[in-house]
């Protein structure tokens, strides 16, 4: 069986960085897609907005080094559906795409000059030197 998601889009937010009880870091961050489409000859778009959770620690912190909100990322991972009860007593059911550790693919699209660059890695790397995506 597979269970692959492939996701183009834009990152929603700055991405949070977050260390495991087993002392490795993850990321999480929201991305989003679109679509654009008529509707009784009126163009229309659609954003679909995604949780996405990074367990590869080296990913992880390739992206708290290069990655801001408005990055465009090619993601590929799988779907993960989770239900818990709030304090309500209400089910909640909620879909998060994880990029799991080893299989999970993320790459930076578009030039680096389209990119927004967090301040403090411009001082410490090169202009030549890539994101090791």
């Amino acid at each position: 069986m597979i269970n692959k998601v492939t996701l183009v889009g834009r990152v929603g937010s700055e991405p949070e960085i977050k260390v495991t009880t087993k002392d490795e870091k993850f990321a999480k961050l929201s991305l989003a897609t679109s679509k654009k489409y008529k509707a009784g000859g009126v163009a229309q778009e659609k954003t679909a907005w995604h949780m996405i959770k990074v367990f590869d620690p080296r990913l992880a912190e390739t992206i708290e080094k290069y990655v801001t909100k408005g990055t465009m990322l090619y993601i590929e991972g799988e779907i993960d559906y989770s239900k818990y009860t709030d304090d309500s007593g209400t089910t909640k059911t909620f879909t998060e795409i994880l990029v799991p550790k080893f299989s999970g693919v993320i790459r930076m699209l578009g030039s680096k000059s389209s990119a927004p660059s967090k301040p403090e890695v411009k001082q410490e790397t090169s202009e030549e030197e890539a994101p090791p995506f």
